[in-house]
C-alpha cells in the first residue's frame, strides 16, 4: 500500500468515487497496520486522510465495515490472479501448480501478511473482524473450489465438499504456519519448488480417494 497524501477536495466526482475510496482504506490500513484495530480511531483515520467523520461513516458505516474493505482490497490481487489461471486442455497437475504458485505468492508480500496478522491479533476481542477477513479469502479462492469441482464430475478426484478440498490445499500451498513464521516463502525458487510438490502432493490425496469409488 503506497504513501497516500488525500487532501480535501471537496465532493469528488462519480470518475473520481472509486480513486477517492481507495485512497481512504490505504490510508486507514496503514492506520491500523502501525496502532491495532483497538488503537485507531476512526477521528484518528479521518484526520490522515484529511476528510470528515462524517465521510468515513458515510461510505463505510463503522470501524468494522471499513476494515472489511481493507482485508477485501488485501485479497484483491489473488483474486484476480486466480480468476486468470487457464483450467482447460491442461493437465491437473499443471493447473494446480498454478494455483499454488499465485497462493505462495500472496503470503510472500508483506503488507497482505501484516494484514492477516493484524485480524489473527484481534480475532479474540474482535471475533466478526477475522471472520469477515477469513471469508473474503474463501471466496477468493473460488476459482479452485470450481476447478476441484470439474475433477469430481471427471472423476478424476473423488468424492468431497469442494471449497473444503480448496481450503485444504490452501494449507497446503501455504506451509501452515510456515508463511507466518518464516520468510522461506520471499524466495521465488522457493515457491516455484513449494507449488510443485504441493501440486503433486495433492493429486496423490484426489487419486486416493478417487480409487475407492
Amino acid at each position: 500500500m503506497g504513501t497516500t497524501d488525500m487532501r480535501s477536495r471537496g465532493r469528488p466526482t462519480k470518475a473520481e468515487a472509486p480513486a477517492r475510496r481507495a485512497e481512504l482504506i490505504d490510508v486507514a490500513a496503514r492506520a491500523f497496520l502501525a496502532n491495532g484495530y483497538e488503537g485507531t480511531s476512526i477521528e484518528a483515520i479521518a484526520a490522515a486522510a484529511r476528510v470528515s467523520k462524517a465521510t468515513i461513516y458515510a461510505r463505510f458505516g463503522n470501524k468494522e465495515n471499513l476494515f472489511s474493505e481493507i482485508g477485501l482490497h488485501s485479497v484483491a490481487g489473488m483474486r484476480s490472479d486466480l480468476h486468470r489461471i487457464r483450467t482447460e486442455g491442461r493437465l491437473p497437475e499443471e493447473v494446480l501448480c498454478d494455483f499454488a504458485l499465485r497462493i505462495a505468492r500472496e503470503v510472500a508480500d508483506e503488507e497482505r501478511l501484516a494484514t492477516l496478522r493484524l485480524a489473527i491479533a484481534c480475532r479474540p476481542r474482535f471475533p466478526e473482524v477475522a471472520r469477515i477477513v477469513h471469508a473474503h479469502i474463501a471466496d477468493t479462492i473460488r476459482p479452485l473450489t470450481d476447478y476441484i469441482a470439474v475433477l469430481q464430475t471427471e472423476r478424476r478426484a473423488g468424492p468431497g465438499d469442494p471449497a473444503q478440498l480448496a481450503a485444504h490445499f490452501i494449507n497446503l500451498a501455504n506451509g501452515g504456519l510456515r508463511f507466518l513464521m518464516t520468510d522461506d516463502f520471499a524466495s521465488s525458487g522457493f515457491r516455484r519448488d513449494w507449488a510443485r510438490g504441493v501440486a503433486r502432493l495433492f493429486l496423490v490425496g484426489l487419486a486416493g480417494d478417487n480409487s475407492h469409488m
